[in-house]
């Protein structure tokens, strides 16, 4: 699906107040003037953020068809991007200029701060030759370490959840639920939103939710204990499971670390499940290999970094080559059971609970719509998509810290960097990795129609912050990036 989080969004007008965040409240902060360079992204950007204060739907759609390159254009159409510029414009109140991160002649990045939100953004503008709009980004991010509040007990970490989940709940920008934990002892939670609309039922730490590709780490955790038991090594190839695999360069070059940290070259599958599949199910990995098992990769394996589910598909059917077991049997039996996740599912075959949030989006055949409708219900996969709550995923991590699911030695193989994602940005072994002020932040997210989910670790330090939601990204971005930002101070200051 297309994220909000990576579209066009307008910018700011020549010189804005900026606002500090110091323990008091954003909106109510009043600091500098930064004033926006005279280059044409800088213009841009000006003319961006006027439109964002008081956005109309009509005016964004001008503005972008008469500001996008041919190539932005043809990607994403001015249509689609003006619907989500204006989406995201009304819901955060327009935005407030904090920085500017880098300005050049064909290129500006920003700090902005959501006026309703209160949430951090990086904004990116890019200009062609001919200084038309050819990339742009809007993505939430954590705000400057000396913006930070100096409060980090954990009283002041309840309070700022509950504030930050409220918030944003009130701007329809998140539903779903917070959770920070030490150890598996829980500091804060909070709910918002609905797991069902038309029922108004709440949603809770015990609520069940849609992983995506959170889910990713339950594949990765399978061949860390494999590896454990020596059954099996990360540099094996797959042609050793697969001697007869149909794609030569997969069979002989590929290996299950690259598999696991998306250095194959290998794709997608997800479009490819058959309508029976997604209503009856899949009860091996191995069924979904005739999806992508032809498949040339995109480039030499080891060379390059792209993001793959068949990769991690094919992760699942080696778990039931060397285990003997069918993937969903396995990760019941010596994932979920070990680390005591008695409110998770593989989801391999669909199912409903009471406690299973429905799904939303504003996704329409690809297209933005005006309205919240249910999501189409998504199946699992050694990919993603298993069910899990908020509860069962803080058991989960404490479990990958304290050796319980594989030897320290494994999960440290997990959290190293094997591939660049994007600048300050790593990943591991079905592991994102992120610097946070001097802190290392791993986990997954998960992102899919009416889903949005984020687990992250701080290494170093018994902290966990689960963000579960059941509508469309960039919402559980939204609820955890500052949470994130809060708790890597915390565990820094020892506090």
């Amino acid at each position: 699906m297309r994220s909000t989080a990576s579209l066009t969004l307008p910018g700011f007008g020549a010189a804005l107040v900026v606002a500090v965040l110091s323990g008091i409240p954003l909106k109510s902060t009043l600091a500098q003037s930064v004033a926006l360079p005279s280059t044409k992204p800088g213009q841009l950007v000006g003319q961006w953020m006027k439109l964002c204060r008081t956005p109309s739907l009509d005016q964004i759609t001008k503005w972008l068809t008469a500001n996008l390159s041919e190539v932005a254009a043809k990607r994403v159409p001015a249509q689609d991007r003006a619907h989500d510029d204006f989406e995201l414009c009304a819901s955060n109140g327009g935005f407030r200029l904090m920085e500017i991160n880098k300005s050049e002649p064909n290129a500006i990045s920003l700090a902005l701060v959501g006026v309703k939100s209160d949430i951090w953004f990086e904004k990116r503008f890019g200009v062609n030759g001919a200084g038309q709009l050819d990339r742009a980004g809007l993505n939430p991010a954590t705000p400057p370490e000396g913006r930070l509040p100096k409060d980090f007990s954990d009283a002041a970490i309840v309070r700022e959840v509950n504030g930050t989940v409220k918030n944003l709940s009130r701007a329809a920008l998140f539903s779903g639920v917070v959770v920070v934990a030490r150890g598996t002892q829980t500091i804060a939670s909070a709910g918002g939103g609905y797991a069902d609309r038309v029922r108004k039922t709440s949603i809770t730490g015990s609520t069940q939710f849609t992983l995506g590709s959170m889910g990713k780490m339950f594949a990765a955790a399978s061949i860390g204990q494999l590896v454990d038991q020596q059954k099996m090594a990360f540099d094996d190839p797959v042609g050793k499971f697969f001697p007869d695999y149909p794609n030569q360069t997969v069979r002989d070059k590929v290996t299950v670390g690259m598999l696991l940290s998306h250095t194959a070259g290998m794709s997608d599958f997800l479009g490819k499940r058959t309508p029976e599949m997604m209503k009856n199910g899949v009860k091996r990995a191995e069924e979904f290999m005739p999806l992508y098992d032809k498949d040339e990769p995109q480039f030499e394996p080891g060379t390059d970094w792209a993001y793959s589910n068949a990769g991690l598909a094919l992760v699942g059917a080696i778990v039931e080559k060397v285990s003997g077991e069918n993937y969903p049997d396995y990760i019941r039996k010596h994932i979920f059971a070990v680390a005591g996740m008695t409110n998770s599912d593989p989801n391999n075959i669909p199912h409903a609970t009471p406690n299973l949030v429905t799904p939303y989006t504003r996704e329409a055949e690809g297209h933005p719509s005006p309205d919240w409708h249910e999501a189409e219900h998504d199946i699992g996969s050694p990919a993603g998509g298993a069910i899990s709550t908020a509860d069962d995923l803080v058991r989960f991590a404490d479990a990958l810290r304290s050796g319980k699911l594989m030897s320290q030695a494994r999960f440290e193989e997990m959290s190293k960097p094997r591939g660049n994602v994007r600048p300050g940005v790593k990943y591991g072994y079905a592991m994102e990795i992120e610097d946070v002020y001097g802190r290392t932040v791993v986990g997954h997210g998960g992102g899919f129609p009416g889903v949005n989910t984020r687990l992250y670790l701080v290494l170093n330090s018994p902290y966990t912050i689960v963000v579960l939601s059941n509508q469309d990204p960039p919402a559980a971005e939204y609820a955890g990036s500052k949470v994130v930002a809060l708790i890597a101070e915390k565990a820094k200051l020892g506090k």
